[in-house]
């Protein structure tokens, strides 16, 4: 038993550790107590082979077998795989237990591997501290219970102890008091902000920038190294990309965000065939231009439900393991004047930067216009909408600038606002097109393959819809390759990646779209930011590799109108229209007295279907069980032929000492068991006053051969073979349902024999 919990003290938080680790790349229910017990479950199998030497240990792989041969069995062939896809997350916890197991064995087996393991265990919490994340309390108590045992362990070997002198017996005994301290350190709470270290991230921080820019230096013409999907400032076309999931900032928002939020990054106008560039620079409140001119167009198009068009939305963010000088936000933001939140910004371009690097700790809160864009009425209002006059542009200014802007500005009852007057408003349309609206050749087979496809488009929306549509049915891949050297204009990248590769990642396929948009006068440009799917979620972990690119197209009197061409990435996302609430003006609380008016939800009124009668269906109980059984009758009757073999190979001394043995078996589960000091023959005697007629004589004979250097034989065999079949029904009388379980305990008496003689022949 001492074996047994020592190895356990190695290898049941070495299981908890892996399983933590891999529960989010499993696939399975995540944060369920289920994948942490089915781990333990098959550790407990694994230890299960390795110190229990009765053949009754295969029953327990073979019977999961059974069970699910007659799981797949009781499925149609067409539903196999399905059912193997959603069940794989089960053979990723089997193998990580099965991991642990060999790893833990290893570890508590040798010492020089002992403390290999825990260097590289330690060594790795301080990497993935450093490079990758912040781990979890349990993590690191996991990792720090097992490096208190090694600790202890190590204390122990080099401690001269007398009495008691087994190693494993002293680990054992002061397991409990590790593992309360283990307990402790995790209930106890941990402080809500870490030790920031400033001085070492000031450090790393000019170390690391200057890497980067003697990098750029190096590889300024170089794309033949790998990428890292993460948002960054160069609008590269790297050759594959290789993942990184590092939380850069968590966003917290309710589910009026709808299922998926766009974070636009950095803003890029200039494409040279190879690399995307910001040429357009100047400073201009042009997001808040852009949400203006959008209301403005809603307003002029249904002034009575602004509402069912666009809807006021909050989200939160806050950064993570993210140094940056780019503030993220959603399309249609309502800015104020000079601040985000706390934080100075400005606005170069398209893109929103702080007056000061951007990092651990940085929260803001954004107000954006959510756009209906999958509903059918405000498609019809991107096809229609008309461009604004001055007088609508100030009504809507004038109810939608931000607070703070009105109170700096009023003055004798005046009311104004810097960069959002009318006269800004037909400098800013000047600007979209003078820098999105760039000159685009197309090649003549793209050129004539896009007047086909935009035959009969009655506006610019349909034609940037099929464009859409065209590109997100090519196929996606994070391996594409490097660009060719031919390529080096944009035309000559349309004719490669539209007539050669048809293949790319979210890079491709919105430069495409850009390029193609504005061949058809359509000023448009390359967005690189976050793609965040919610999953209904309130606080999201925005990953690295979330990181992705789209375009956004400008069309007169609507604005920018962001578009998904890159295949499989495009969610639908709309609400129903009312018809009985108006527009409540800015910073109303949205109506929520139904569950329908939750935007981003789609709610169908459904026939009651018919109540079915239920119905059990015996096949799917009766087959797994029905396998099970079988299974079981196999091996016993498998291991009851081997018995016989073994026994039929022996000579008449074996026969006679195995048949003794098992006699004695009976008499102890009858009750019968020698006492102390207590001869054969006394023992025999004894048992003729209990048993009568049926005491067994085997017991003198046994005598015989034991102190008189008698050898067995036929007749020996005979008299204990009588004596087994007489003692076998006393025993059908004495424990009745039970019987088979005692007889087939009898039978393996042998098999135990033999294990007895091993360990004596071990320790002499």
């Amino acid at each position: 038993m001492t074996d047994i919990l020592y190895d356990l003290l190695y290898m049941i938080p070495l299981c908890l550790l892996v399983t933590i680790l891999g529960e989010p790349g499993f696939g399975g229910p995540e944060k369920s107590i289920f994948t942490y017990l089915l781990a333990l479950a098959m550790l407990g199998i694994c230890v299960v082979f390795k110190h229990w030497k009765n053949r009754l240990k295969y029953l327990i792989p073979g019977m999961l077998l059974a069970l699910g041969a007659g799981l797949l069995l009781i499925r149609s062939p067409e539903k196999w795989g399905e059912l193997l896809w959603n069940s794989q997350w089960i053979l990723w916890v089997t193998l990580s237990a099965l991991g642990s197991f060999f790893v833990g064995w290893l570890w508590s087996a040798n010492r020089r591997a002992r403390r290999i393991f825990s260097a590289a265990l330690l060594l790795a919490l301080i990497l993935i501290m450093i490079f990758l994340r912040t781990p979890n309390k349990a993590e690191v108590d996991l990792a720090m219970f097992l490096l208190a045992v090694f600790v202890a362990d190590e204390i122990q070997h080099y401690w001269k102890k007398s009495g008691y002198l087994n190693p494993k017996g002293h680990m054992v005994s002061i397991a409990p008091f590790l593992a309360a301290l283990g307990l402790i350190v995790f209930l106890l709470p941990a402080p809500d902000d870490p030790y920031d270290w400033r001085f070492a991230v000031r450090l790393w921080e000019n170390a690391a920038g200057y890497v980067k820019l003697t990098g750029r230096w190096f590889h300024r013409a170089d794309e033949d190294y790998g990428a890292v999907i993460g948002f960054s400032e160069d609008g590269n076309f790297w050759g594959n990309l290789s993942k990184r999931d590092k939380t850069v900032m968590t966003m917290t928002g309710k589910n009026d965000l709808g299922s998926v939020v766009y974070l636009r990054g950095k803003v890029m106008d200039h494409f040279d065939g190879r690399y995307w560039t910001a040429t357009y620079e100047g400073e201009n409140r042009d997001d808040m231009l852009d949400t203006l001119e959008t209301l403005c167009g809603v307003t002029c198009y249904d002034p009575d439900y602004v509402r069912n068009y666009l809807w006021r939305v909050e989200l939160g963010i806050q950064y993570q393991e993210f140094n940056t000088q780019y503030f993220f936000t959603p399309l249609k933001p309502v800015l104020g004047w000079l601040k985000i939140g706390e934080n100075a910004y400005s606005q170069q371009g398209g893109s929103l930067l702080s007056a000061e690097k951007l990092g651990y700790g940085t929260e803001y809160k954004v107000t954006f216009y959510r756009a209906n864009r999958d509903h059918a009425g405000y498609q019809e209002f991107l096809r229609n909408a008309g461009e604004p006059d001055a007088e609508t542009w100030d009504v809507v200014r004038t109810k939608y600038e931000p607070l703070d802007v009105v109170k700096q500005l009023q003055d004798g009852g005046r009311w104004d606002a810097p960069g959002t007057t009318y006269e800004d408003y037909l400098a800013y349309r000047s600007r979209m097109k003078e820098y999105y609206l760039q000159e685009t050749k197309l090649p003549e087979r793209v050129d004539d393959y896009l007047q086909k496809l935009l035959e009969g488009a009655g506006s610019d929306f349909d034609k940037l819809n099929r464009i859409e549509s065209f590109l997100s049915s090519l196929t996606y891949t994070v391996s594409p390759g490097s660009l060719p050297e031919e390529v080096t204009t944009p035309e000559a990248f349309l004719e490669y990646f539209l007539l050669k590769k048809q293949e790319g990642y979210c890079t491709h396929f919105a430069t495409a779209f850009v390029l193609l948009a504005r061949s058809q006068g359509i000023p448009a440009r390359y967005v690189q930011g976050f793609y965040v799917r919610r999953n209904d979620a309130e606080t999201v972990e925005v990953k690295s590799d979330m990181a992705h690119a789209w375009p956004e197209a400008y069309l007169d009197g609507i604005g920018w109108v962001a578009f998904e061409p890159t295949p499989g990435w495009k969610a639908q996302s709309s609400w129903a229209f009312q018809t009985k609430v108006k527009d409540p003006g800015p910073g109303a609380e949205p109506e929520r007295k139904a569950p329908e008016n939750v935007p981003g939800v789609e709610r169908m009124e459904l026939e009651p279907e018919p109540e079915e009668p239920v119905r059990i269906r015996w096949g799917v109980i009766l087959l797994p069980i029905g396998l099970s059984v079988l299974f079981l009758l196999a091996f016993l009757l498998v291991d009851r032929l081997l018995t016989l073999a073994r026994y039929r190979r022996l000579d008449e001394e074996g026969k006679f000492q195995t048949i003794c043995k098992k006699n004695f078996g009976i008499l102890g589960f009858l009750g019968y068991a020698p006492g102390r000091g207590e001869t054969l023959e006394e023992f025999w005697r004894r048992l003729c006053g209990e048993l009568g007629e049926d005491a067994p004589g085997f017991l003198r004979e046994l005598e015989l051969v034991a102190y008189a250097g008698k050898r067995p034989d036929e007749s020996s065999l005979a008299l204990a073979m009588g004596n087994y079949k007489v003692l076998m029904e006393h025993l059908k009388t004495a424990k009745g349902k039970w019987f088979f379980w005692y007889r087939y305990r009898i039978a393996r008496m042998e098999a135990e024999k033999k294990k007895d003689k091993r360990k004596e022949t071990k320790v002499g």
